[in-house]
């Protein structure tokens, strides 16, 4: 599991993080949502160390440590086991999707060439990117950008998958493309899931637990039936009374 406790970020005397409190189980799905500004991307930047957290502890697995005194070992472990979709897909411009998957499989990770090459592949045919293995970011939509940059992160292994806005740069009729890739890697259960998104329906029908922030706090966590149909803060009362949730969604 990943487990934080008492995290805090300021971005000088700005307070973003205050006290965060979360657990995450292998296999769980934890969709984040909040309105924009709420420190949601901030919490999965600090959870990679793309931000350096300023007070609390991070657990994961075995390791635990306390992220004032963060040493490099610590930094390197965090990045080593937990992997990060973004927004708008960060891939090397100069890299077919295939070269983009094997990056870090060979950097990093020291896998040799032909070794890497295959797993890649296996993964563009998973996220249905068979017929684009050669091709370069600019020849690909975004949203089979975004593909090439979900199968990049599952190439890692990682023990946690963080995906940031997933959807958020793509034209709407991509987004379904995206979201049922995504829906595929969840139910694989092969890792902790923590998603940052504005689909709400997409939050309800996948995760298992639901963070709604607001001004850096978390103010609900829980299922989505409690999340979406019982809010207790009036804040979230609000940000709920605003979403449109498919009619089988709502009891």
């Amino acid at each position: 599991m990943i487990q934080l406790q008492g995290l805090n970020k300021w971005f000088n005397k700005h307070h973003v993080l205050k006290d965060i409190d979360v657990t995450v189980q292998f296999g769980e799905v934890v969709s984040v949502i909040g309105a924009s500004g709420s420190g949601k991307s901030t919490l999965l930047r600090c959870i990679d160390f793309l931000e350096t957290p300023d007070k609390g502890t991070i657990s994961l697995g075995d390791h635990s440590f306390d992220v004032a005194k963060a040493t490099k070992q610590d930094v390197a472990y965090m990045r080593r086991n937990t992997s990060m979709v973004f927004q708008n897909f960060n891939l090397f411009k100069y890299k077919t999707a295939l070269e983009n998957v094997t990056e870090g499989l060979i950097t990093v990770q020291k896998i040799p060439k032909a070794e890497a090459e295959a797993k890649a592949r296996d993964l563009l045919v998973k996220v249905g990117l068979a017929d684009r293995v050669d091709y370069y970011p600019n020849k690909l939509s975004g949203g089979q950008q975004q593909r090439v940059a979900i199968a990049r992160s599952l190439a890692l292994e990682p023990k946690v998958l963080l995906l940031d806005e997933p959807t958020s740069a793509l034209d709407p009729e991509m987004i379904a493309e995206v979201l049922s890739v995504i829906k595929a890697v969840a139910r694989a259960r092969n890792h902790a899931m923590i998603i940052v998104t504005h689909e709400m329906n997409f939050a309800f029908e996948i995760s298992d637990k639901v963070i709604y922030m607001d001004e850096g706090e978390i103010l609900e966590y829980g299922t989505p039936l409690d999340v979406f149909n019982s809010p207790k803060s009036e804040r979230a009362q609000q940000f709920i009374s605003r979403v449109n949730l498919s009619n089988n969604y709502v009891i």
